[in-house]
């Protein structure tokens, strides 16, 4: 993906566990611009870490953020694409679907239009505030 993207890894993971997960991926330094970690997330009351993407130094319509947690990404909700946690599964072909998706939105002009268009995050989030509510 690098042919295609900035790649910068913001994790909720300590900053040392952080630099050793990317060392270990990346080990000649050459796919991952930077690292963001916990230290760049904000905490909420009940203990979960939301990434603004607005601490990244871009235009929000050439960033994309890939969780397997929504709340992760609820600020810039359009931004994000969730994928299932891994768990070791080698049947596991969710990294070969997002590839796919990633490289139709390297050619769009604004990312949250095609997220919004296509994942409806926006939708679902309201269909569970409403569930929720009832």
């Amino acid at each position: 993906m690098s042919q295609h993207y900035e790649i910068i890894a913001f994790t909720a993971a300590t900053p040392n566990y952080a630099k050793a997960v990317i060392s270990t991926i990346d080990e000649e330094n050459k796919y991952f611009r930077y690292i963001l970690s916990r230290d760049n997330c904000l905490k909420t009351k009940n203990g979960f870490f939301i990434k603004d993407l607005r601490i990244i130094d871009r235009d929000l319509k050439n960033i994309v953020i890939v969780d397997d947690l929504v709340q992760s990404f609820g600020f810039q909700i359009d931004n994000g694409i969730p994928i299932r946690a891994f768990k070791g599964d080698s049947e596991d072909d969710e990294l070969v679907h997002l590839a796919k998706y990633l490289k139709t939105l390297a050619a769009v002009d604004d990312v949250r239009v095609e997220n919004k268009n296509y994942l409806r995050l926006r939708g679902l989030l309201e269909a569970k505030i409403e569930e929720t509510q009832i």
